[in-house]
């Protein structure tokens, strides 16, 4: 395969994004049209349209692209290795970048992506035992894995809706990162618990009480406990039987109902005292969540 020139990551549009979403990399890629694109602290993702052609890529952070269409074999070289051939490849499948290796391909059709990139101390940030692990992962493409396809439908369906709450986006960041690790450690070293003790169970409850209209993060509510973000998930749900991001999501509806019953606030009001996006986000949780609109629940309760 010929090597490709390089070429800086400026010019590609990043609305939504951190300057830096993209770290240290270098890249050539045919057109690419980006429908959405957003990123958290520590976490991006992005939908994307590639036209077919030559591509390379080198960057500092990992990976995760989800291929869309169906993708004939695709020409692929890592570093100055042999030049290999994936096979057919379905829509949904993934395909796993660690950090550091250039990759060159060769692209026979336009296709849709979606991708996602992490920083490469949020292993460690998640679950310190993973740090020392992250340096085995190498490159998986294809990769058939339907827990990590789903993830980035996920997410992808997080930044098109543009709602994409922080506490979810992490959520989904853990358990990305922990299937990675899966993948490429026979047993992780993973803390066990038997849920949380009742005084940090109602320090974090409290918590959330009091910030219910902020952009709450799986991260401040682990520090709460006194836990890695992945224990404390784990320790969480075993204490009070949803997750994190579930228990938050319910108490924003039932605090909506009751200012919907005991106040006239306006809808875009209650959605932004009870941390949704919008009257938009709200409208659509609650309909999710209770079955009906906001505006036919206060009608009711009349």
């Amino acid at each position: 395969m010929p090597a490709s020139s390089e070429g800086t990551s400026t010019g590609v549009p990043a609305s939504g994004a951190k300057p830096d979403w993209l770290g240290h990399s270098l890249w050539q890629v045919p057109d690419l049209e980006i429908s959405r694109i957003k990123s958290w602290p520590s976490i991006m993702a992005m939908s994307y349209h590639r036209s077919g052609g030559e591509l390379m890529w080198r960057g500092d952070r990992p990976r995760l692209v989800l291929i869309r269409d169906e993708l004939p074999p695709v020409l692929m070289q890592v570093e100055q290795g042999r030049a290999w051939q994936t096979p057919l490849t379905e829509p949904g499948t993934v395909a796993f970048y660690p950090p550091g290796l250039t990759v060159r391909a060769v692209q026979p059709v336009a296709a849709r992506f979606v991708q996602v990139l992490w920083d490469t101390d949020l292993y460690s940030t998640l679950l310190p035992e993973l740090d020392a692990a992250a340096s085995r992962f190498e490159l998986l493409c294809p990769l058939s894995d339907p827990l990590l396809s789903e993830i980035v439908k996920s997410l992808a369906q997080e930044i098109e809706g543009s709602f994409a709450d922080k506490i979810l986006v992490e959520s989904l960041g853990t358990v990305l990162c922990i299937r990675i690790a899966r993948l490429f450690v026979g047993h992780l070293p993973l803390p066990t618990s038997g849920g949380l003790s009742s005084e940090r169970s109602h320090r974090v409850r409290d918590f959330v009480e009091a910030h219910l209209g902020d952009d709450l993060s799986l991260t401040a509510l682990a520090d709460i406990a006194c836990l890695s973000p992945y224990h404390f998930s784990r320790s969480f749900k075993l204490a009070t039987g949803v997750g994190p991001h579930r228990y938050v999501i319910q108490r924003r509806i039932e605090r909506a109902k009751r200012l919907l019953r005991q106040t006239g606030l306006p809808l875009a009001l209650i959605a932004q005292e009870t941390g949704f996006a919008d009257q938009s986000h709200l409208a659509q949780t609650f309909r999710r969540e209770v079955g009906v609109t906001p505006g036919r629940f206060r009608a009711a309760m009349a």
